[in-house]
């Protein structure tokens, strides 16, 4: 799956669209929209600018992910849409908790845990086991609650520097991989707090410092690998996070190239009111495909989109996606903390551009949740959180109040 091919002309375009995404990035980021902007560039743009150039690949391929990307910044450039103003103006967090203990409740009562070991090599083995003794719902809730709830009260209590409720929702979210063995439920939790650290510390530049978060993720997993203190972690930090989902989106563009593709007939959109075009669910064809039989083989929007209706599919999902990034935007002029509103669903965006189609991340991954609780709660919000750069307002003084003196 990664052979080397290096190839000088292919290597030659590639650097040439890294330097156009390079001036594309807003500058100033200075919305949610911008920041997701540079993320997506990080995973999977520019990796896919490398797979292209030293493992092969097609013009095609990358026209169509460059073409993606730059439809996005095209569209947010025009100023949000206003938003009808949020309805609760009292705190979330008893609903929240609310919500986490009745989630609880049903994995844990639902599921056969017998087969629980920590052993590394047995996660994945013991992931299936327990999601096959749970209900169908058993995805929606724990990915809601690791990609949505916990990471919306570790952001919220770490604004508020109330630590000791910050450390109960890491022990939730450690609780969320003991009962389900997904690793990302450790993952996203963090995931949402560099976001909120990163663009806060960068200022106006926050997408730099999206972008520096993810180079330190790769110079650490490169160093993991190279004293070999773990080649698992250093792995999952250069391979899953930045190579996977590159190669994953050509190996969909090269098979739905040659083979039908499915209409949308194995996604929720289509009620199941479509036939099937395939017996196998796709990412298991993938993975056969690759040479991994039995892997479920995901892909980001550009892969899954292609799957649904080639490059149609692909221009719809640009469509509904710039149009929820318009809704981020006047979520975050709302409340007026745009680092805040990007770190709360930043967890649901990165799987967006890293491995899951398109209405999975709005459903299963929390991205539906997290965006209604930012809108439900945001006059509360913005009263608490909004930072005094973001907000046009100015304090209103009595006329008859005498001005101060020296």
């Amino acid at each position: 799956m990664y052979a080397f091919d290096f190839d000088f002309e292919r290597w030659l375009v590639a650097t040439t669209l890294v330097v156009l995404v390079a001036f594309a990035l807003p500058s100033r980021a200075s919305r949610v929209s911008d920041y997701f902007l540079w993320m997506h560039a990080a995973v999977p743009v520019v990796p896919t600018l490398v797979f292209f150039s030293f493992s092969g690949g097609t013009p095609g391929f990358a026209a169509l992910v460059m073409t993606a990307f730059m439809l996005i910044r095209l569209s947010a450039l025009f100023q949000p849409s206003p938003l009808i103003p949020g309805a609760i103006g009292t705190s979330p967090e008893w609903p929240m908790w609310i919500g986490i203990g009745a989630m609880y409740f049903f994995i844990i009562a639902g599921g056969d845990y017998s087969s629980i070991d920590f052993s590394l090599d047995k996660i994945y083995a013991n992931r299936a086991q327990i999601s096959e003794s749970q209900s169908g719902y058993f995805e929606y809730l724990h990915t809601n609650l690791s990609k949505s709830l916990l990471p919306f009260l570790l952001i919220l209590y770490y604004t508020k520097r109330r630590y000791w409720l910050l450390g109960v929702t890491v022990i939730c979210s450690l609780g969320v991989f003991l009962v389900s063995q997904h690793r990302a439920a450790l993952f996203f939790p963090l995931l949402a707090l560099l976001c909120y650290r990163s663009t806060g510390w960068a200022g106006a530049a926050g997408g730099r410092g999206i972008m520096n978060m993810f180079s330190a993720v790769l110079i650490a997993g490169m160093v993991l690998i190279c004293i070999d203190a773990t080649v698992l972690l250093g792995d999952i930090a250069i391979r899953r996070t930045f190579i996977v989902p590159a190669a994953l989106n050509y190996e969909y563009f090269r098979f739905f190239q040659e083979h039908p593709f499915t209409l949308f007939s194995d996604s929720t959109l289509s009620f199941g009111l479509v036939p099937r075009v395939y017996p196998d669910q796709v990412p298991f064809l993938i993975g056969y495909e690759i040479g991994l039989p039995g892997a479920h083989a995901n892909a980001s929007y550009l892969g899954s989109g292609f799957q649904q209706a080639g490059l149609a599919g692909v221009l719809l999902y640009v469509l509904i996606l710039s149009i929820m990034l318009k809704f981020l935007d006047g979520i975050g002029k709302q409340i007026g903390n745009n680092c805040f509103v990007f770190a709360i669903c930043a967890p649901s965006l990165f799987w967006l551009i890293d491995s899951s189609d398109l209405p999975s991340v709005f459903l299963t991954h929390g991205l539906l949740l997290s965006m209604a609780i930012l809108w439900l709660w945001s006059p509360y919000l913005r009263l608490h959180l909004s930072r005094p750069e973001s907000t046009t307002h100015k304090p209103i003084t009595s006329p008859s109040t005498p001005p101060e003196t020296a």
